[in-house]
């Protein structure tokens, strides 16, 4: 939620001086979906946007804190179209929209990440089973899924300008 909330203030607070570019922000967020979409359907490794975080030697709710906020800044990387997306939503809707912009989609990615470390720590071995044997069908079916909605952001930046 820091790291979301952090972003989402300077995000909201450029885009007030940016909104001309927003459109051209479109057409670029579109182009960025459709080649992370390539990418993720193709299976192409991308060695320079991955992260290697060794654990926190911190323990308590300190430790917690620090390792959320390096989980959220390497996470923004891992779903860096979702992001973008979101970041130029919020660079047109002002401070308090962008706030609450990022932390809806804070929520959104802790959500999951939540309910699946609740699994894991239930049914280990299976889920991680399941997972793994799924693991290539979802990266395609989301590459799939980036590429339709970079061309439809394309198709709608050519239909409204």
């Amino acid at each position: 939620m820091t790291v979301f909330s952090v972003v989402g203030v300077l995000a909201s607070s450029l885009g007030v001086f940016l909104q001309r570019l927003v459109p051209l922000l479109d057409l670029v967020a579109a182009a960025i979906l459709i080649l992370m979409g390539v990418v993720m359907l193709l299976e192409i490794q991308l060695p320079y946007l991955s992260i290697s975080v060794g654990p926190s030697r911190r323990k308590g709710l300190p430790g917690f804190y620090l390792f959320g906020i390096v989980y959220g800044m390497a996470g923004v990387g891992c779903s860096a179209p979702i992001f973008l997306s979101v970041l130029l939503h919020a660079m047109t809707k002002g401070p308090v929209n962008g706030i609450l912009t990022f932390a809806a989609y804070a929520v959104g990615m802790g959500i999951p990440l939540v309910v699946t470390s609740v699994l894991l720590a239930e049914a280990k071995d299976y889920v991680i089973a399941r997972i793994t044997r799924i693991t290539p069908r979802l990266h395609r079916v989301s590459g799939i899924i980036l590429i339709l909605v970079g061309v439809y952001l394309a198709y709608f930046y050519y239909a409204t300008y």
